[in-house]
């Protein structure tokens, strides 16, 4: 009896060293598996998202290579500065994962006074619900930086690592709403000042912050950016607004065109509506000027994108005409037939992108979910994302010129205004349910436009 008692506290002790061995054992595997999983994410994400592109001879001819988003530093020279250490480079891919893989479904939901109505999602009582990959990405980049600062003043970081963290930062802060574009601002007036020399790409630092000031109402502030993106693209001339040509670098032309196209619009919205008329126009001269192919489908894809960027920024620059011409009392048909105009070169970009037929098909074909962004641009890795964006940006004008004409026609014409709307919701909202905005549509864009169509329906009807 007295050997029992002695050998149950012997037992239930052998059992607890053995319980805390397998929980020991256990812990150890389980964290050395997840830091090899966390370690393996990052080790794919330097050797194979930040890799050097193998960009043939077509793409580099086109240009396509400056357009590739930098997180290295360096657009030569693939993974990240190895000067920012161990932490610094871990935190980089950390925000690029957040941006591009998404983090958990926590959301972050902040008052509706300090973000823009289109930034987020509407919730209860006013609030907005951030995105999280973007605040997260923010927190990421925000902490790098502070290790790039001390590392720049040693001197040992890639010459354009700190303009990169620093427009990448600015670029997340941008999209966080309108109470994070002052800090937006400043981020991006620290890209420029950080530059080693003026390169092809200072263009679009320049032009992010005149369309920064001329959000935040800094007008002079706006014109001035503008019109040093523009000079950029001129490597010979010193003469501000449209230029006399077009640069031969197809970079720069597509530099150009987007800082002509903002130039337009702020000479718009600041009411002066002859230099917007002005500029819209000569921009659309320098466009003319550019020989364009004579078949899309006897070009290589970066040629094919390049001339299909040109043609969508022709869209735009045409809807920016069409309302200036209103504006200032021009005949309607006038303005009616610029919208066509733009709604036909968005459409046809649409088709070429995804291989829809040029001569056939109404806008219904052009948004089905079978209907995707060719190969050919998907799997190159510079083509991709400005593919990608184009076709967003393409469906986006060609909604809005159907929607601006339907508002032109309504009054006298209401069956042919309520057709323009019909092409307008068709491209702006889901080719899967109707009545809900496709994916990449902004939700104040589809709420005017769906506010529109339901509206002269119901009142025809």
């Amino acid at each position: 009896v007295q050997e029992g008692f002695a050998q149950g506290p012997i037992f239930v002790l052998n059992v607890a060293k053995r319980f805390i061995k397998f929980f020991i054992i256990g812990g150890v595997s389980l964290g050395l598996t997840t830091g090899l999983l966390f370690e393996g994410t990052h080790i794919w994400v330097e050797n194979v998202e930040f890799a050097l592109p193998q960009d043939d001879e077509e793409t580099r001819r086109w240009e396509w290579n400056l357009e590739r988003e930098n997180w290295t530093g360096d657009l030569e020279t693939a993974g990240t500065d190895p000067a920012l250490g161990i932490r610094g480079r871990h935190l980089v891919r950390a925000a690029w994962m957040a941006q591009h893989w998404g983090v958990d479904q926590s959301t972050v939901i902040v008052s509706s006074d300090s973000v823009k109505n289109d930034d987020g999602l509407l919730g209860p009582r006013g609030l907005v619900i951030i995105d999280p990959r973007l605040v997260r990405a923010e927190n990421f980049l925000r902490d790098v930086i502070l290790i790039a600062e001390q590392k720049s003043i040693e001197g040992k970081l890639r010459p354009w690592t700190m303009t990169q963290l620093l427009s990448l930062h600015a670029s997340v802060l941008d999209r966080m709403g309108s109470e994070s574009m002052i800090t937006a601002k400043a981020q991006y007036e620290r890209a420029w000042s950080a530059q080693p020399f003026i390169a092809p790409q200072s263009a679009r630092i320049a032009l992010k912050l005149g369309d920064l000031n001329r959000r935040l109402g800094d007008d002079n502030g706006a014109l001035a950016w503008l019109n040093r993106a523009i000079h950029i693209t001129q490597s010979l001339s010193e003469s501000s607004g449209v230029p006399p040509s077009m640069p031969s670098s197809p970079y720069a032309q597509r530099s150009l065109l987007y800082a002509l196209s903002s130039l337009s619009a702020f000479y718009a919205t600041t009411g002066k509506l002859t230099e917007a008329q002005s500029t819209a126009e000569a921009s659309l001269d320098l466009i003319r000027s550019v020989r364009q192919p004579e078949s899309i489908a006897s070009i290589s894809p970066p040629h094919a994108l390049h001339a299909l960027t040109l043609l969508q920024r022709s869209s735009v620059l045409a809807i920016h005409l069409a309302e200036v011409l209103y504006a200032q009392n021009k005949p309607t048909i006038v303005s009616t037939q610029w919208l066509s105009t733009a709604a036909e070169s968005s459409e046809r970009v649409i088709r070429v992108l995804t291989g829809s037929p040029l001569n056939t098909g109404t806008d219904r074909a052009l948004v089905t979910p079978a209907n995707t962004i060719q190969p050919s641009y998907l799997n190159n890795a510079s083509l991709k994302r400005p593919a990608t964006s184009l076709y967003r940006d393409s469906r986006r004008t060609a909604a809005e010129a159907w929607n601006l004409t339907g508002i032109l026609l309504e009054v006298k014409d209401p069956k042919a205004a309520l057709a323009a709307y019909e092409h307008a919701v068709h491209l702006a909202g889901s080719s899967e349910e109707h009545g809900k905005p496709a994916d990449k549509t902004l939700k104040v864009d589809w709420e005017i436009i769906w506010g529109n169509y339901t509206r002269l329906k119901s009142r025809i009807q």
